[in-house]
C-alpha cells in the first residue's frame, strides 16, 4: 500500500482451487500466477538514475488451503480461508543454460515462502454456481528474492462451483 502508484501499476492474479467440502470445512490445495506492471520509466533510485522500461513481477504459486465456511439455507455461503503460499517469483532477470550443442537464456524464478488470507461471501446464482466476492491478504516471507517480508492487500471475485451430497 506503501508503493509509488506511477512505478508499480495494478495487474492480475489468476488461480485455481480445488478441493473436499464437508460441511464446515474445506481441504484444499491450487495452483496460480500473478503479474503486476512495473514501470520503470517512472522510477528514480538514490543515486538520481532514471529510465528503463515497463516489465511485469511474474508470481507462480501453489498451495495448500483450508476454508472455515457456515453452511446455510440461503444464497450466501459466508466463508474464510488460509493457505500457505510456495512462490516462485521473477522480474527481468534470466540465466545460461547450455546443453551440449547449444546454449539459450532463461527466466529465472526465485523462492519465497508466504500465506494468504481471504474473508468473502459467496452468493449461488444457479444451484451448485457462486459468484465469490471477497478480500485476500497475502504475505511473503523473506527468501531468495526479498530480502524482508512484504504484503499486499486486493479484493477479488472469482466462481465458486460446489458439488453437494443430499
Amino acid at each position: 500500500l506503501n508503493v509509488p502508484k506511477d512505478v508499480v501499476r495494478p495487474g492480475a492474479d489468476l488461480s485455481w482451487v480445488g478441493g473436499v467440502d464437508i460441511g464446515y470445512l474445506v481441504f484444499g490445495a491450487g495452483v496460480g500466477v500473478m503479474w503486476t506492471p512495473i514501470d520503470l520509466r517512472n522510477f528514480t533510485d538514490e543515486n538520481g538514475n532514471t529510465g528503463g522500461d515497463q516489465s511485469p513481477t511474474t508470481r507462480l504459486y501453489f498451495f495448500p488451503e483450508m476454508r472455515v465456511q457456515v453452511p446455510n439455507k440461503s444464497l450466501v455461503l459466508p466463508y474464510l480461508t488460509g493457505a500457505f503460499d510456495v512462490n516462485w517469483w521473477h522480474f527481468k532477470e534470466v540465466g545460461l543454460t547450455c546443453g551440449f550443442w547449444f546454449c539459450g537464456t532463461s527466466r529465472v524464478f526465485r523462492f519465497s515462502p508466504g500465506f494468504t488470507g481471504k474473508v468473502g461471501l459467496a452468493f449461488e446464482i444457479k444451484r451448485g454456481v457462486m459468484v465469490d466476492l471477497g478480500m485476500k491478504y497475502s504475505l511473503t516471507g523473506p527468501g531468495s528474492f526479498f530480502e524482508e517480508r512484504r504484503w499486499w492487500l486486493t479484493p477479488y471475485v472469482g466462481v465458486l462451483v460446489r458439488r453437494r451430497q443430499r
